[in-house]
């Protein structure tokens, strides 16, 4: 039983049959829409041996000239670091160096440089490589309030930089560096 019914005012004919019909067919097209194109983002895994980087992660090349028992390299910036790994390579040493080290300096305000970890011995001999890597401390609570110090940090502040220093010392020991904050 189909009956049409007039609209006295505006003579329109409408059929209840009809607007079911139509709104599931609009329906099942949106879905499909939504549904479909999440298949053409699908990726396939990386090979094994690539290594994705991490985001946030700041290669550095810190410029340093050494010609006496000590010297300090450019600052790097490293607000929100948390780890540091460092290669010194050094090139065509002229002289001796002898018991040197390199100490990690942070500064939280850009001009009062503390101590990041412990210094780390080098060997400063022509084409010696030195590896090493800094890591913040992780504290064993949710929260941790380490002792208030005016020499040391904890943690990567908002520039960071090296101090070289021998014992003694030849006239040039060219050195490149490669550090990688994460």
């Amino acid at each position: 039983m189909n009956h049409t019914f007039q609209d006295s005012a505006f003579g329109f004919q409408r059929r209840p049959g009809v607007a079911l019909p139509l709104a599931g067919a609009l329906i099942l097209v949106l879905a499909a829409y939504c549904v479909l194109p999440a298949v053409y983002f699908v990726k396939a895994a990386p090979p094994a041996n690539v290594q994705p980087r991490p985001v946030g992660v700041v290669t550095d090349t810190p410029a340093i000239t050494i010609t006496t028992a000590a010297a300090t390299t450019s600052a790097t910036p490293t607000t929100g670091a948390r780890e540091a790994q460092v290669l010194w390579t050094f090139g065509a040493v002229s002289g001796t160096y002898t018991t040197c080290t390199v100490q990690a300096k942070t500064s939280y305000d850009g001009a009062n440089f503390l101590s990041l970890g412990s210094p780390v011995t080098v060997t400063a001999t022509t084409g010696a490589v030195n590896a090493w890597t800094i890591i913040e401390q992780l504290g064993t609570n949710s929260v941790t309030t380490s002792t208030a110090s005016s020499t040391a940090a904890l943690g990567f502040g908002q520039v960071t930089a090296f101090t070289f220093s021998c014992s003694s010392y030849g006239t040039a020991a060219p050195v490149n560096i490669s550090v990688i904050y994460r």
